[in-house]
């Protein structure tokens, strides 16, 4: 298992309160050693929070006969993931893994299924975001507030907008017309100067919707830049000053 395939199980355990023996330790050092890691706990939190006041659960979602094979299709070099059925009967039988972990397993499987639909309707989360219903001036938390890039390369489309989080900041973005293959980085700068990576993303022949976390306060943000692999900013955009 990768290190990003080991960060991503000890979250989803986290979240779904199902975190083994001798787990506490290796999350609170990756908690302790990640800011982005704490970050992404937090939006994974509040996102459980919300699927149980809508009568959500994380437990063992029913998933579709093959899905799977089809999100393994859509991934590189993925660690082989048994189907739903194979996971209850590994359990039952004792010789797979225990249920804690068939739940985790399937909560990671439910996960990476929701990325390739975000990636086949990509064009529709921004909207989706925007329709929250929470409103109020720049900084509201949870608030969606729009901004404007400028200097944007020539046939590049962007829509983004900013949302206040208790624990820092998120960046939500479309966007069409990047180089395909290229990296690029989301940094949010804040007014002393102090610059935070919100994460990268590949440009590709879709449009690539991204939803990155900072731990830097909304009201302490100023500007929000696209960089490409060598640091240059590809465009930036102002975030309009927030209520401290």
């Amino acid at each position: 298992m990768s290190t990003e395939e080991r960060r991503a199980e000890l979250l989803g355990a986290a979240v779904a309160d199902d975190l083994q023996p001798g787990e506490q330790a290796e999350l609170d050092a990756l908690l302790a050693g990640d800011p982005t890691a704490r970050a992404e706990l937090a939006e994974l939190r509040e996102s459980a929070a919300l699927m149980g006041a809508l009568g959500g659960t994380w437990d063992e979602p029913e998933l579709p006969a093959g899905l799977a094979g089809r999100v393994r299709a859509t991934t590189v070099e993925a660690e082989p993931v048994p189907e739903p059925g194979e996971l209850a009967s590994a359990s039952a039988s004792g010789s797979g893994p225990a249920a804690p972990v068939a739940r985790r397993r399937s909560w990671l499987l439910a996960a990476a299924a929701a990325c390739v639909a975000a990636g086949v309707a990509g064009t529709l989360a921004l909207q989706a975001v925007a329709d929250a219903p929470v409103a109020g001036p720049p900084g509201t938390l949870g608030a969606v507030e729009e901004i404007d890039f400028r200097g944007e390369p020539a046939g590049v489309v962007v829509e983004a907008a900013l949302v206040a989080h208790t624990w820092g900041t998120e960046t939500v973005l479309d966007i069409d017309g990047l180089t395909v293959g290229a990296s690029y980085a989301v940094v949010v700068v804040a007014g002393d100067g102090t610059e935070l990576d919100s994460g990268t993303f590949l440009g590709s022949e879709v449009p690539v919707v991204c939803r990155m976390n900072a731990a830097l306060l909304r009201e302490e943000v100023v500007r929000v830049e696209i960089r490409d692999a060598a640091g240059g900013v590809v465009m930036a955009a102002d975030a309009p000053p927030a209520r401290g």
